[in-house]
């Protein structure tokens, strides 16, 4: 990081930001003048004096002529901005969100100029030379300086046009019957895994229509966004449907306009030779094609991936070759009392013109209500449904990334991961500050916001406290089980270690159970976890207790007793096993590093013999333990039969599938280690548990 130079912040950072709208269109690294690309290696110490040197700077530009407005603005907002970068593990995730927000910024700015580039390699095969300087005007409408228009063309051939020839018509392209029908299958796959409306066409899968097929903007942006939602499913066969779905989008839609026409051609057939018999029978008797009819053949050819244009158009043609004029809508006589009344006048405008200010402010909840609203009060209007429709698929894209982003959150929040669930959330009440409207009785934004944001600054305390040493190994694990992704607590408590118990003993109380006794721990505060330690090698826990004895009733002695190990417990952490048969002892593991955390499931019932349960963000494998005779105690329960279950067969199947006879079901999540052994959690979660009427599987 390069020393703070004042004139050269003023010309670099302030005047940049001024250009491109104010401190809306930039982000703290930005402002504060630290690289994106050094986040990781700056030190906090490092960063706070960045902070407090362009803070002071600041505070002498509130009365610049031309900069005070900004300034002031930066300055009132110093606080909350500055936060997020004083501590390395915040200021890791906001470097991640920051880099994902400069390369969109960056790519609309080139949109315009790659466009137009685009269309000349596909006209031509190279930038004729006579077309290179209009480039740099077109460049220039979108922000872009000579040096990067220039830049960018080196990536491209330049063509001496001076002497060119009419260059020969490219042949038409074709699109086989074959690739069709693939297409088909692949659409008909997607209904099936969606419970969603028919998807007929590529242009269906996009939500849009065959009147939208020549407006490769719009297909291309909402191409991009399906992509991004294709990243996020759970692999499986959606998410395979989908990008082979993607794949001919690219290729027909966004390729060669040629085949974009061919594809449109080939769906307009399919749509006429589905109608044609219907039209044919509905004016056999009539002689005309009655409204209502024609009303209901439109909104046929509209499910079968037409548009409101289109369909109207094809049903007219075809009535028009069978002898038949589609009547005109008739219009209800009105009295002519006094003058026309006025139509409604334009007012959805204000309405709309909310929606986007409440998108400015990161409230995507209330732009979506006036949306709707915009949208009834637009009646017919082409013109206003064409804006309203655009800003409502900017809500609803802006508010699915939101709802995902808050499920993550909470589930972070959930199970105690502060960190990552501060990041989010900090994200959050930026961009989808009411996110937390949509549930009236779920949890609220700023009530998360502020749990995590203490828990992560109580961590930090700790780790500060700890580095002074007034930290002992109790204080230092508590505080890790109450924020489990603090990655430098982490790292501390790791090199905790916790003294063993000594001397187990048993004693066989009347030959129907066993008294384990022990030495305590040097470590105080330990809670002592009991195993029975079986023949094999595996072990089964007896109970937990802070005393130093326990009474095993469900031991059979017999003439020798069982043998028993006792582990010291310290938060997450554990002492190597002590056994009263002397054998060799455990290794200490810490059991938060090697049995990740894994978030509770909840069922949702049973439907035609599968049980349905809700799948926690990151968990891909679950057990499902069945008992006929009473509830599983838990995912170990010895009288219970355990199967795993991946999310990719429960998708295959659409749920788990029950055996005849299951009475008590319970789910419990897995997660897989560094090492990819497979950790199933010690309890189910308060509704992971479902009774089944057996005799509806039967």
């Amino acid at each position: 990081m390069q020393p703070f130079v004042a004139n050269d912040y003023r010309k670099r950072v302030l005047a940049a930001v001024d250009r491109r709208g104010g401190v809306d269109a930039s982000d703290p690294f930005e402002l504060y003048d630290i690289p994106l690309d050094e986040a990781e290696s700056l030190t906090d110490a490092e960063v706070s004096r960045r902070i407090d040197e362009v803070w002071a700077f600041w505070q002498k530009q509130r009365d610049h002529p031309k900069y005070r407005v900004l300034v002031g603005q930066l300055v009132a907002e110093h606080e909350q901005r500055s936060e997020s970068l004083r501590f390395a593990n915040r200021r890791s995730a906001l470097a991640r969100t920051v880099t994902a927000t400069r390369d969109q910024r960056d790519a609309d700015r080139f949109e315009l100029l790659d466009s137009a580039i685009e269309r000349l390699m596909q006209r031509h095969g190279g930038i004729p030379a006579s077309k290179r300087s209009g480039l740099d005007d077109i460049g220039a409408m979108g922000g872009l300086t000579p040096a990067e228009i220039a830049t960018r063309l080196r990536r491209y051939r330049i063509l001496d046009d001076s002497s060119a020839s009419t260059p020969l018509p490219a042949p038409t392209p074709e699109l086989s019957s074959a690739r069709l029908e693939q297409i088909a299958t692949l659409l008909g796959e997607f209904d099936r895994l969606q419970v969603d409306e028919r998807t007929p066409t590529l242009l269906s899968l996009l939500r849009l229509t065959l009147d939208d097929a020549t407006d490769l903007d719009e297909i291309g942006r909402r191409t991009a966004q399906l992509g991004e939602r294709s990243r996020e499913l759970p692999a499986g066969r959606l998410r395979a449907v989908v990008d082979e779905l993607l794949v001919h989008i690219r290729e027909i839609l966004l390729g060669d306009v040629g085949l974009a026409r061919a594809y449109s051609a080939a769906v307009m057939t399919r749509v006429r030779s589905h109608l044609e018999p219907r039209i044919r029978a509905a004016v056999l008797v009539e002689d005309e094609l009655l409204e209502h009819d024609r009303e209901f053949l439109v909104q046929e050819a509209l499910s079968l991936g037409l548009g409101p244009v289109g369909a109207r158009a094809m049903v007219d043609e075809i009535a028009t070759d069978f002898g038949a004029a589609a009547p005109k809508p008739t219009v209800e006589a009105r009295p002519a009392v006094g003058p026309e009344p006025a139509r409604r006048s334009r007012e959805w405008e204000a309405p709309l013109r909310s929606a986007r200010a409440m998108l400015r402010q990161g409230k995507p909840v209330a732009a979506r209500t006036l949306c709707r609203e915009a949208l009834d009060l637009a009646g017919d209007d082409s013109d206003a449904i064409r804006q309203i429709r655009s800003v409502t698929e900017e809500v609803e894209n802006l508010l699915a990334d939101a709802k995902a982003r808050w499920r993550r959150a909470l589930d972070d929040a959930g199970a105690d991961r502060h960190v990552a669930a501060l990041a989010a959330l900090d994200e959050l009440s930026r961009t989808a500050s009411d996110i937390d409207t949509l549930d009236v009785h779920g949890p609220q934004l700023s009530a998360a916001l502020e749990v995590s944001r203490r828990a992560v600054a109580a961590a930090e305390s700790v780790v500060a406290q700890s580095k002074a040493g007034g930290v002992g190994p109790a204080v230092l694990a508590a505080a890790a089980r109450a924020c489990a992704d603090h990655p430098e607590l982490a790292r501390m408590t790791a090199q905790v270690s916790v003294e063993p118990a000594t001397d187990v003993r048993v004693t066989v109380l009347g030959g129907v159970a066993c008294h384990i006794t022990w030495q305590p721990s040097a470590t105080p505060g330990v809670v002592y976890r009991v195993l029975r330690l079986r023949a094999d090698g595996s072990s089964q826990t007896v109970g937990r207790t802070s005393a130093t004895e326990l009474e095993d009733g469900g031991a059979t002695p017999g003439a020798v007793p069982p043998s028993y190990g006792v582990v010291a417990l310290l938060g997450g952490l554990s002492s190597e096993m002590t056994r009263s048969d002397g054998g060799s002892a455990v290794a200490k593991a810490s059991e938060s590093r090697s049995a990740p955390s894994s978030p509770d499931i909840v069922v949702l019932g049973v439907v035609d013999g599968r049980l349905r349960f809700d799948w926690p963000v990151g968990v891909t494998e679950a057990m499902v333990v069945i008992r006929p005779d009473q509830p599983p105690s838990d995912p170990a329960d010895p009288q219970a039969r355990g199967t795993k279950i991946t999310n990719t067969r429960y998708e295959i199947d659409g749920g788990f599938v029950l055996p005849a006879g299951a009475r008590h079901v319970a789910v419990a999540s897995c997660r897989r280690d560094e090492r990819g052994a497979l950790h199933t959690a010690t309890a189910f979660g308060p509704q992971a548990r479902a009774v089944v009427d057996s005799s509806r599987l039967e």
